[in-house]
């Protein structure tokens, strides 16, 4: 007896993953200033600061990327 369910291929490297990690970064390194700040070791402030700025690097490159490959779905759909 065959089953009624179709498998979903993954979307390894695909723009769901890629935005998937870029939301797993940022998340990461929010936590990572909210410890920093918590555990109020030296240059706490700075640290975090740190992390909170490479949260905004990453959330800055995925916009990017994404606008890129939706500029190049346009082009490709355009010429066919």
């Amino acid at each position: 007896m065959t089953s009624g369910t179709l498998e979903k291929p993954l979307d390894v490297g695909g723009p769901l993953s890629r935005r998937a990690a870029a939301l797993a970064n940022v998340r990461w390194f929010r936590a990572l200033a909210w410890r920093a700040l918590r555990d109020g070791g030296p240059r706490a402030e700075l640290r975090a600061s740190n992390a909170r700025a490479a949260a905004r690097i990453v959330l800055h490159q995925a916009k990017r990327e994404a606008l890129v490959a939706r500029l190049a779905r346009q082009a490709l759909d355009a010429s066919v």
